[in-house]
């Protein structure tokens, strides 16, 4: 998997880490093939395994030997000019927004290249802190990105968010202390630098912690901007879930949980980011589920999320995440799509395109850190559920997914109901206010000494306090 990523034939497809369930990583061995292991019979069929096909992120090829790759097509960028360019380096996705006079741009996206070496920022850093070719091919890799945009945009001036990782690999600064306990942090952020002699000098936001990065700074210069009622939560819910708690202007608390690329429909068995024909909502109707964009080329995470919400509503799908035998006439016809397959028990949608268990766990996974972080802020600031004002929603899980369906699913418990409001790409919008104000440099040079970061996954009841999570429930 690593020599497709260095020879740029895996740059942009949406790869799982090496778990094995995702299949996009297939290649064809055109002359004395591996023997298949279990993953490759798990996610091919006697036909393809005979034919040569195997996923490479289960092979490792120890000399020279033919291949073939499936046709693929990366996603072009697309854009417009402006003199300024906010750009949001996420694990899965690059996102950028453009200023001129006459306004700002849409926001725009594309794959992270990195994806070619894995889904999560650890499987990034273990190819990293291979060797120093690695580290650079990871690091020019984002570059050659921000390069495209910067002459496509014209832009002079250039800000730059992201997560702790995201932002060292692209400095390359050390990066042990964030793999590797006891973790800490290479750089602390909050300045102008210099990050390839072909692109502007690029402010980056203040990092927050090893796991709380200038992405979440950001996203708390844009929420003080909307005159806030306190105390408020900011939970960006994607790859990897950070949450802030603020109680006044001045005292934030803040944690981060991995979540995983499932909430972004990566490394699922049909999962893919959002676009064309790919499921991102399913509705009741008189037959049962039903969804546009037919016919499915996959599913995306809040597609996921929608189809599990209904699932669990109807009692087709318990609170474990297993599927089960349903008593209402239409739940029952829903049933009826739930088969055993080569991958497990899978509710089928279309030819295809199918929920697989495997896949509900992947985001219990996530719930229950979602769950764990949480409470854990609520308890750390003295207060009740209920006392909380206002949730902001952020990040690919949160900006799109509808929050009756992260209730029913327990990532939010029912008190909040009322309480929460989508706020978008967050990091984003304060890059771009960064980008613009000096003021809120300022507010954001100040940030860090506001912030009480506490570790969660370093605790001693971490783990019990997450398996009690596991279930399709606020626990």
């Amino acid at each position: 998997m690593h020599l497709l990523f260095e020879t740029g034939i895996s740059q942009g497809r949406e790869l799982c880490a090496g778990t094995g369930l995702c299949g996009k990583c297939r290649i064809r061995f055109l002359d004395s093939p591996p023997a298949p292991c279990a993953d490759d019979q798990a996610r091919l069929d006697s036909e393809e395994l005979s034919q040569g096909w195997r996923l490479s992120c289960k092979h490792v090829v120890l000399e020279s030997c033919g291949i073939e790759v499936p046709d693929f097509a990366p996603a072009t960028l697309a854009g417009s000019r402006g003199e300024s360019l906010a750009v949001d380096i996420g694990t899965t996705r690059i996102k950028w927004s453009l200023s001129s006079k006459a306004g700002h741009s849409p926001e725009f996206a594309t794959i992270n290249p990195q994806m070619g070496v894995g889904s999560e920022v650890m499987s990034r850093l273990r190819y990293a802190l291979s060797s120093d070719s690695a580290r650079a091919h990871l690091r020019q890799s984002v570059i050659r990105v921000l390069g495209d945009l910067v002459r496509r945009s014209g832009a002079v001036s250039l800000a730059v968010c992201g997560n702790s990782t995201m932002i060292a690999t692209l400095l390359d600064v050390p990066l042990g202390g964030l793999a590797y306990a006891p973790y800490s942090l290479p750089w602390q952020g909050g300045e102008t630098v210099s990050i390839d002699g072909d692109l502007p000098a690029a402010y980056i936001p203040p990092l927050l912690s090893p796991f709380i990065g200038a992405d979440i700074s950001a996203g708390l210069a844009y929420i003080s901007t909307l005159e806030p009622e306190y105390p408020f939560l900011l939970a960006d819910l994607g790859t990897n879930g950070e949450f802030v708690l603020a109680l006044d202007a001045e005292h934030f608390f803040a944690c981060s949980v991995p979540m995983g690329p499932a909430i972004e429909g990566v490394g699922l068995c049909c999962g893919a980011t959002a676009g064309e024909r790919v499921l991102s909502r399913v509705a009741l109707g008189p037959s049962g589920m039903q969804w546009v964009g037919t016919p499915l080329s996959g599913i995306s995470g809040t597609g996921y999320a929608s189809i599990l919400a209904l699932l669990r509503r109807l009692g087709v799908l318990d609170e474990a995440g297993h599927f089960q035998a349903a008593t209402m006439p239409l739940a029952r016809k829903i049933s009826e799509r739930i088969r055993t397959h080569r991958l497990g028990r899978i509710l089928d949608l279309e030819p295809g395109v199918f929920v697989a268990e495997r896949d509900i766990e992947e985001f219990l996974k996530a719930k229950a850190g979602v769950n764990v972080a949480l409470r854990s802020l609520v308890r750390r600031a003295g207060l009740l559920e209920g006392d909380v004002a206002r949730i902001y929603l952020a990040g690919a899980l949160g900006e799109h997914a509808e929050p009756s369906d992260l209730i029913t699913l327990g990532f939010l418990p029912e008190a909040w109901r009322e309480k929460i409001e989508v706020a978008g790409n967050t990091a984003l919008a304060g890059t771009v206010l960064a980008l613009e104000r000096e003021d809120i440099r300022a507010w954001l040079a100040c940030l860090p000494g506001r912030v009480v970061v506490e570790g969660l996954v370093e605790r001693e009841d971490f783990g019990s306090d997450f398996m009690q999570a596991m279930r399709f429930a606020w626990v």
